[in-house]
């Protein structure tokens, strides 16, 4: 029996080869794992037959935050700006005031409150630094907010960015940038700008997919939760239950927390598109003495969801009847999360080796897994 504090437990070796390095020129062409909890078996669809694999008892919700061009590339200033003291990044996570914002930063030098940096003729200055377990955070004023000038590039997954240097190392061609990838990597009902990585797993979804899946009756909700850095922080401890998760900002909408309140109330499942959805529903619901019940409103969510989150046991999961997600990478908290909701993490091992023998294309570009 595997130990389910164990880090380890959650390993797994992926050929570098399905890592998807760019997506698929359709969206809903994807492959799809659907995962029968019920029946303990799997079956190998595609995405665009979500409207024949799912019935009407269903009631989908999806996160519909957007990815902002948060990385800035610049320069530092020294002597009052009067010469170029070298390269540096900001890597912005959340704004915290007219042209202020909160984020990690690279420089060859230590950063601490005053060092000045320029990004393409915007000037900025470090107001502020905070010591965190994952690192430290720097608070950055700005001369004229980064976000409105669209000057930051779109903060790609490192992994996503590697494989595409080793393919074009290996085929002596560089990867195209004449495209706006910012466009490709957001979802296509994407609205809130606030996130530095896409839920990816509502990536597979069309106009045209999810106008069947309204037509075959199953509604449609989105939520918004801003994903931050913390939720693709590796888990650097040996045991999960030393990991610190960060909090993400969440939103429920009334009418949303309304209408599927009344939808679970009436015997309809609650399929979650994607980790982030999912963590917005489990912690933002609460049991009641009448079923669970999801809130409303805006909240600062850090559920950490994993097979040993209760005292050893498994996470008691409240309101998500199913999940769709993509295929993580070891040792992750969204792996964990998805070895918690199958409910046996040997055979979550089982259905990643089958995926690899499959030849499944992981990670944020890649295909998808249906969890009923």
């Amino acid at each position: 029996m595997s130990d389910l504090f164990s880090t380890q437990t959650y390993s797994f070796e992926l050929p570098e080869a399905l890592i998807a390095a760019e997506p698929l020129a359709r969206r809903d062409a994807s492959r799809l794992l659907v995962v029968h909890r019920g029946s303990h078996t799997i079956e190998h669809r595609r995405v665009d037959e979500l409207p024949q694999i799912l019935s009407s008892d269903y009631e989908m919700v999806v996160n519909n935050t957007r990815v902002f061009r948060a990385r800035l590339l610049g320069e530092r200033l020294l002597d009052g700006g009067k010469k170029i003291g070298g390269k540096i990044e900001f890597f912005m996570l959340k704004r915290q005031g007219p042209n202020c914002w909160q984020g990690l930063m690279k420089s060859g030098a230590r950063v601490t409150p005053g060092f000045e940096f320029t990004v393409q003729g915007i000037s900025a200055k470090v107001i502020a630094r905070e010591e965190t377990p994952s690192g430290a955070l720097m608070m950055a004023e700005f001369s004229r907010d980064p976000l409105e000038a669209q000057i930051g590039e779109v903060p790609l997954p490192p992994y996503i960015m590697a494989q595409r240097l080793k393919q074009s190392q290996s085929s002596h061609s560089s990867h195209s940038h004449m495209r706006d990838e910012l466009e490709i990597y957001n979802t296509t009902y994407a609205r809130e700008a606030g996130s530095v990585a896409a839920p990816t797993a509502g990536r597979h979804f069309t106009p045209e997919l999810i106008r069947a899946l309204q037509e075959k009756g199953i509604a449609w909700h989105e939520v918004t939760l801003h994903v931050g850095i913390g939720t693709f922080k590796p888990v650097s401890v040996a045991d999960v239950r030393n990991h610190d998760m960060h909090a993400e900002t969440a939103q429920v909408p009334p009418s949303v927390a309304e209408a599927l309140n009344l939808a679970k109330k009436r015997g309809k499942k609650i399929l979650a598109v994607g980790t982030t959805t999912t963590r917005t529903l489990e912690g933002m619901s609460q049991e009641t003495s009448e079923g669970a019940v999801l809130g409303s409103g805006t909240q600062d969510v850090n559920i950490f969801i994993h097979p040993a989150a209760n005292a050893g046991r498994n996470y008691h999961w409240k309101y998500v009847d199913a999940m769709m997600t993509n295929f993580h990478l070891p040792e992750s908290t969204l792996l964990m999360m998805v070895s918690s909701f199958v409910g046996d993490v040997e055979w979550v091992r089982e259905i990643y080796q089958e995926a690899i023998r499959e030849r499944y294309r992981f990670y944020s570009y890649g295909d998808a897994m249906l969890i009923l």
